[in-house]
């Protein structure tokens, strides 16, 4: 089978916060068996590198707070490139080095795991995926923008779903998401509802999540 890969499969695969998405992403990712896993360019060329910035202004921001409980969180220029959940996930561990017994060594793993990002990422694409596909000049506006009616103002997902659904009609793919609020099936039938862009693209890819993934 060919596995599509929503960004959030090589960001859980390699992170390590203790989620319980990222342990069933690591065992979906390393029992791939057969299996080919797919990279879409948009992801790959634009958003990974935009999601590792921010990372870095995540971790920036962790620091500054943990040096001086008086640092006025999200103060620095940069940090105005933060999303929301950006800010929130920061909040988080704030919080959880706050209720930390070992605050020194918290501080440590939380840097160790950031730095090495990238390099995780880099590894993450050379030993699993197979086929990147699709190349972002090559999304399909009308395609993306009927994605985007439905998903605004994320046009992110838009481009990555486009993708998803012209290489599907290229040859058959299933979408791997742990995204159970956005990327649904309701989503992908609206592609039916233009008459047009349902005669480009007739055949329309099963989405699957992560969270449904038997760990046994």
């Amino acid at each position: 089978m060919r596995y599509f890969l929503d960004m959030n499969i090589p960001i859980y695969f390699c992170m390590e916060t203790g989620d319980i998405l990222e342990t069933k992403t690591k065992l979906f990712v390393k029992n791939k068996e057969e299996h080919l896993f797919l990279l879409c360019d948009y992801i790959l060329s634009i958003n990974l590198p935009k999601w590792l910035k921010r990372q870095k202004i995540i971790l920036f921001e962790f620091n500054q707070k943990v040096q001086n409980q008086d640092y006025p969180s999200f103060s620095s220029e940069q940090s105005k490139s933060l999303f929301q959940q950006d800010k929130m996930f920061v909040n988080k561990l704030i919080i959880v080095y706050n209720q930390s017994q070992e605050k020194k060594q918290f501080v440590e793993n939380i840097n160790q795991t950031f730095n090495i990002l990238q390099a995780r990422i880099n590894y993450f694409i050379r030993k699993y995926i197979n086929e990147i596909v699709i190349p972002e000049s090559e999304i399909d506006f009308e395609l993306k923008s009927c994605l985007f009616d439905w998903l605004a103002p994320n046009d992110s997902d838009a481009r990555t779903i486009a993708s998803a659904i012209q290489e599907h009609n290229n040859k058959n793919l299933i979408i791997i998401t742990a995204d159970k609020k956005h990327w649904t099936e309701d989503l992908l039938t609206e592609i039916n509802n233009d008459l047009k862009l349902k005669k480009r693209y007739p055949s329309l890819p099963k989405i699957e999540y992560i969270q449904d993934y038997n760990l046994e």
